[in-house]
Formats: C-alpha cells, sequence, structure tokens
C-alpha cells in the first residue's frame, strides 16, 4: 500500500543500520528518524482490512495496543531477537559455566596478568554482576585501573572462540533449524557476549542458515551500553527496523526481560527450571533467577524447541502474530 512505501522511505532514513559500526553511536537516533515529513510515527497497526495502518498520535498509539491485548487474540509481529547463552541452547549442557568459570579466568590469568585464579574470579564475578558482561566488566575494570595488563575488546572474543570447546558441550539442533527456517519473521541474535564467539556458537549449534552473520549482534557492537540497558535493545531494534511493540525478545535473563517489557516488547523467558530442579548458569552468577510468574513474562518455556507448540500463530503467513498460550506454558 502507499502508507507502507511511505513507512519503507521512512525507515531508509536510517541507512546506517546495515553497518554494525554505526550501531553504538547512532541508537538513540532511531526513535526520532521514524518520522514521515514532520510527524513522528508512534507505530503500525492492522485496519478492519488488514492493511497496516501509521499511527501518528502517541495516545491512540497506547490504545490500539490496549485493544489488541484485550481481543485476546494477539497481536501482529515483524520480528524476533533471541539471546544466545542458555537460550538457544540448554543450561544444563554446561557451556555457560564451562565459559565462566574455566576459560573466561584462563584468560584474564594467561592475557591480563592475574598472578592467581582466585584473584581474577574475584574481579570477574564483582564486575559481571555489575555490567552483565564480561567484555563490558573487563573493559570498565581496565579504565579504573584495576587490570594487571591493558584488555582489549577483541582479545576476548578471539579467546572464547580459539579456547571454548564448543564441540563437547553445544550439539547442532536440527529440530530448531528447521521451525527457525519456516519462521516468517525478521531474526536477530544478540549476544552479551564478544560477536566472534557468537558466530562461533551458532556454527556449532548448526544455526547458521537461520542467523548469518550480518544478523549476529555481539555486546561490542552496543558499547558503551549492554543488556539489560534500555539503550542496548534501542540499538538492536533499529537495526532491525523494528517497532517494540511488534518485536519479541527471547531471553533466560529476568533483568534483561524486565527492560525489554518496559520498552512494550513481546517477550519469552526460556527457564529450564520450569521441569526441573536445575541451578546454575549464568542467571546464578548474576543472582537473576528466572520467574514465569513475573508480570514482564509473557510466555515462559522450558526449552527453546517449545517455541511451535507454544506460539503456533507465529508461523502464520502472511500476518503471523504472538498469541499468548494457556496458562501452562507460563
Amino acid at each position: 500500500s502507499t502508507l507502507e512505501l511511505c513507512m519503507v522511505g521512512a525507515l531508509i532514513f536510517c541507512s546506517w543500520l546495515g553497518s554494525l559500526s554505526g550501531i553504538r553511536r547512532r541508537s538513540a537516533e532511531f526513535l526520532s528518524s521514524r518520522r514521515m515529513g514532520d510527524q513522528r510515527i508512534f507505530g503500525m497497526f492492522p485496519d478492519s482490512d488488514g492493511k497496516n495502518q501509521i499511527i501518528f498520535d502517541p495516545s491512540q498509539a497506547a490504545s490500539k495496543m490496549r485493544q489488541e491485548k484485550e481481543a485476546g487474540t494477539g497481536v501482529p509481529v515483524d520480528g524476533i531477537i533471541f539471546d544466545l547463552d542458555d537460550t538457544l541452547y540448554p543450561q544444563s549442557s554446561g557451556f555457560s559455566d564451562h565459559r565462566n568459570r574455566e576459560v573466561a579466568i584462563n584468560f584474564m590469568c594467561e592475557k591480563l596478568g592475574f598472578e592467581s585464579r582466585q584473584a581474577a574470579i574475584d574481579l570477574r564475578n564483582e564486575y559481571f554482576r555489575k555490567y552483565h558482561s564480561t567484555l563490558k566488566g573487563l573493559t570498565v575494570a581496565g579504565q579504573e585501573g584495576k587490570l594487571p595488563k591493558p584488555f582489549r575488546e577483541e582479545d576476548l572474543g578471539d579467546y572464547f572462540t580459539e579456547n571454548c570447546n564448543f564441540e563437547k558441550f553445544l550439539k547442532p539442533n536440527p529440530h530448531l533449524a528447521q521451525q527457525l527456517k519456516q519462521l516468517p519473521l525478521r531474526k536477530i541474535l544478540f549476544t552479551n557476549g564478544p560477536r566472534r564467539y557468537g558466530i562461533r556458537c551458532i556454527q556449532a549449534l548448526g544455526l547458521s542458515e537461520i542467523f548469518p552473520e550480518d544478523h549476529i549482534v555481539g555486546v561490542e557492537n552496543v558499547m558503551p551500553y549492554c543488556k539489560p540497558d534500555p539503550e542496548a535493545f534501542t540499538a538492536i531494534l533499529a537495526r532491525a527496523q523494528l517497532f517494540s511493540h511488534r518485536a519479541i525478545m527471547v531471553e533466560d535473563s529476568m533483568k534483561n526481560i524486565r527492560t525489554a517489557h518496559s520498552l512494550k516488547m513481546r517477550t519469552i523467558l526460556i527457564d529450564e527450571s520450569l521441569y526441573t530442579n536445575l541451578a546454575g548458569g549464568e542467571a546464578a552468577l548474576l543472582d537473576d533467577v528466572a520467574r514465569a510468574d513475573d508480570p514482564a513474562v509473557d510466555v515462559a518455556l522450558a526449552s527453546i524447541n517449545d517455541l511451535y507448540t507454544a506460539l503456533p500463530e507465529l508461523w502464520h503467513t502472511p500476518n503471523p502474530r504472538f498469541v499468548p498460550p494457556p496458562p501452562h506454558h507460563k
């Protein structure tokens, strides 16, 4: 339609979106760039004929979102953003513990000059709890003079890629690959780890066709922010050319879920402990225990493999919708 073409024209203004390096300095600009002429665009909703209608009034956009939620027929969605660690693979694989408790500490001793593993562990845990990312934490620790040797962002990505035992802990997931291949949404991977590490994980999981390299965003691409900072989410929405109310966030972290919810995104919590007494993973390090009954959680799943079973309407073409399942999924 003409309106949709105009919308595309407005979004083309964000031509920097194709470049990962442009994300970090321009994330805040996206909200103001969603304009048509002198008018700010606040949302896009289907009208009675099923055609997308652009909304310029913020109160009207909020009213439309309430109406869709109350109708119980779900909301239209255009894209889905996936976390990586303990989300696209099970926490019970042990990979996060391997990376956090072994590989990251080896890096700090070998490359940053820590004389004892305990000293490395103490500093890493302190900054990881503050910043939710080893890369962001070590960057800040270096700026504050807490590291024996200088830290470079690219060194951590290289070390993780070369020293994590991907083959032992991560297995190809053809079931998930088939599901996501047929999912008619824009798909983005967003990790608080280094981008090169994220690419290597996706290769090990057999999901490279689903997440080509230009759909994989690492924490260094949104620095100085990282999840759960709202600015990090805004940057990813901008890159994917998504309105927050038409986007889904898939996460294992409650803090990230709550930020996504505050931005009006739809949320899916991956919580393997729904059916087990599992403890550990990154959430344990961050004191960020999953809570399926939290109001910020729209849907809670024990496994990413349950995505189609819980939300089959996402696969409906040409109009995929987010329709929360019966209560036993939450």
